[in-house]
């Protein structure tokens, strides 16, 4: 009968001998004396490959920094370019031999009343039966053929303005936003990534640090705490406009509040907006080529949009948060694809 020792003893994970016992802090794994150097050497070895990567992805690094075309996504445009061309020469070629077909009727009936003219014209020469009126008719009647041929009334040419080829542009998914700025009672925390209004209620703008001139940038907050009788806004201003108490209300100001309220250019109206509730999560898309944001519940999956005037809101842009009750909590994260 084994002993209470032998019964207890630990195994070496390999070869389940008890003989002078090493346990690898890293796995938790016991070895013995064999086998932890074999253990070791494995270690060295997953090393040394992580070495041979770190070193590929800092030479992808110089490379790119040396000729910025060979990014990926340089690459991808490329890509999109080539192949936006073929579709366009393909579309090309085939509109050019239609127009060869059309042209070459067209130019057979021109030929014909041309023929008709230069019967008469011979015609009434011989027989010097003319006067000025037929010279005008025959000049005004040349004339319409030369037009013809040159512009045919049969024939047009329109652009139709439903895409031909997908367009492409840059959707920056920015995760390095962070609030910046405060008026009111309320702190930056976390280096930037959470604002929290004080344990008093009352009215606080926290102004985001990036500006918005082109692209599309997607913005992501968490509302941690918050209660639900409570009030928050969220939208973009210029950048010129200074940080304030009532900054939704400013003229160079579009945004939501959760109690279905839209500022317009700081002009308030009723309409349904989003729910906004603790723990959820909310997207702020700004989107500078359409000159539109949007925000969206993620829960939910319901978004508003709203189309900014530029006269009104210029350039550059900077997200607001804007607070109220006391005690909430809002951070901002990185953004998803």
């Amino acid at each position: 009968m084994a002993s209470a020792t032998e019964s207890t003893k630990i195994l070496c994970i390999i070869c389940n001998k008890g003989k002078g016992i090493f346990k690898c802090e890293g796995c938790s794994q016991v070895f013995c004396p064999k086998h932890s150097i074999d253990h070791r050497n494995e270690l060295s070895k997953q090393l040394e490959e992580i070495t041979v990567t770190h070193d590929l992805i800092q030479q992808t690094l110089v490379q790119q920094t040396e000729d910025p075309q060979q990014h990926p996504l340089i690459q991808k445009v490329d890509q999109w370019e080539k192949e936006s061309i073929v579709k366009i020469r393909q579309l090309a070629d085939k509109v050019k031999n239609d127009l060869c077909t059309y042209t070459t009727e067209h130019t057979t009936l021109i030929k014909h009343k041309l023929k008709q003219i230069s019967i008469e014209l011979r015609q009434s020469g011989e027989d010097s039966d003319f006067s000025e009126i037929d010279l005008q008719r025959w000049t005004q009647k040349l004339e319409e053929l030369r037009q013809e041929f040159l512009s045919p009334s049969t024939i047009t040419l329109r652009e139709n303005f439903t895409p031909y080829i997908t367009s492409i542009y840059i959707d920056r998914h920015n995760a390095f936003d962070v609030f910046e700025r405060v008026y009111g009672a309320a702190e930056i925390k976390e280096n930037g990534n959470l604002a929290v209004q004080s344990d008093r209620s009352g009215r606080t703008e926290i102004r985001g640090r990036n500006e918005y001139t082109s692209g599309r940038h997607k913005l992501r907050f968490r509302i941690e705490q918050f209660d639900p009788s409570g009030w928050i806004s969220v939208g973009i201003i210029s950048k010129t406009e200074p940080v304030g108490e009532l900054s939704y209300e400013s003229p160079f100001s579009y945004g939501w509040s959760n109690k279905d309220q839209v500022w317009i250019a700081g002009q308030w109206r009723r309409q349904q907006t989003i729910q906004i509730l603790q723990n959820e999560t909310i997207e702020l898309l700004i989107d500078c080529n359409k000159a539109t944001i949007e925000l969206k519940n993620e829960r939910l999956e319901r978004t508003k949009e709203l189309s900014i005037d530029l006269t009104k809101c210029p350039f550059p842009w900077q997200f607001y948060v804007n607070l109220y009750t006391s005690n909430t909590q809002v951070r901002i994260l990185p953004s998803s694809n």
